[in-house]
């Protein structure tokens, strides 16, 4: 009987979960957006085809082994949980959390990857019900850095653009193997 009960406390608890939202805009242009939408399309793809593949314009950003790699990034089979909207009018890419769920480990490592030349980059997320608990994170070339007090984002962005040139010192390719349907 106590077993039902933590069973039945555990599916509660689950339906109340937090949601997550997501801010994130970046000025780019329809091809730089094509970016992240082919990513996230491969990766839906994967998660109904094991067998699938990326598009081809993924491997001149990817390499050799993109799928291995993006799937790696994302943390395969987690489910991305973002999706990218383009506005045409004004050329900025607005990325969404799906269903309050951001995969928030995969997102700046496809930032550093898929925008290297637009870096530093700053978003912010935040618990829906509590928007004033806003967390941001900064991703540079050599550094993500996380922060609570949203006065410090401009300054740091700002730094970061000072340092100018610096060589990637993050290890960004998959270090495990992928999980195969025997695991």
């Amino acid at each position: 009987m106590a077993m039902g009960r933590g069973t039945r406390g555990s599916q509660l608890k689950a339906n109340t979960m937090s949601s997550i939202t997501l801010s994130l805009e970046l000025a780019c242009s329809r091809d730089e957006a094509a970016r992240f939408a082919a990513v996230e399309l491969f990766l839906a793809e994967g998660a109904q085809d094991a067998s699938a593949e990326p598009p081809a314009e993924l491997d001149a950003l990817f390499g050799a082994k993109a799928r291995e790699t993006i799937l790696g990034l994302a943390g395969h089979p987690q489910p991305l949980g973002i999706t990218c909207r383009y506005d045409r009018d004004t050329s900025v890419m607005t990325l969404v959390a799906i269903d309050g769920r951001p995969n928030l480990g995969a997102l700046p490592v496809l930032l550093l990857w898929l925008y290297p030349e637009k870096l530093p980059i700053a978003y912010s997320v935040h618990v829906t019900e509590r928007p004033e608990l806003a967390v941001w994170t900064i991703v540079g070339l050599n550094r993500i850095e996380i922060t609570q007090h949203e006065g410090e984002v401009a300054a740091r962005l700002e730094a970061l653009r000072t340092i100018g040139e610096v060589p990637r010192r993050l290890d960004l390719l998959p270090t495990r193997p992928l999980p195969t349907s025997e695991d």
